[in-house]
């Protein structure tokens, strides 16, 4: 059988992102909290780009539906 690892607490330097391919085919990763983004050519990248600037291995969330980019409208 797998092991399972507990959800790490989240600290004030943690962050969720929102992972999902646009309309136009490129994978966006979004910060929840709007602090961040990246637009990349695969989902991997995407994935890889969302767990280091989270700072915690639960940091993705797959969305089922399409992610557009903000285009930096909603990152401050």
């Amino acid at each position: 059988m797998g092991q399972s690892k507990p959800l790490q607490s989240l600290n004030g330097e943690s962050h969720l992102f929102l992972v999902g391919q646009s309309s136009h085919g490129f994978w966006v990763a979004r910060d929840l909290e709007g602090r961040s983004e990246g637009i990349f050519r695969n989902q991997k990248e995407a994935v890889r780009f969302a767990l280091s600037e989270g700072g915690h291995p639960n940091a993705v969330l797959i969305s089922p539906n399409g992610v557009e980019p903000s285009y930096g409208m909603g990152i401050h």
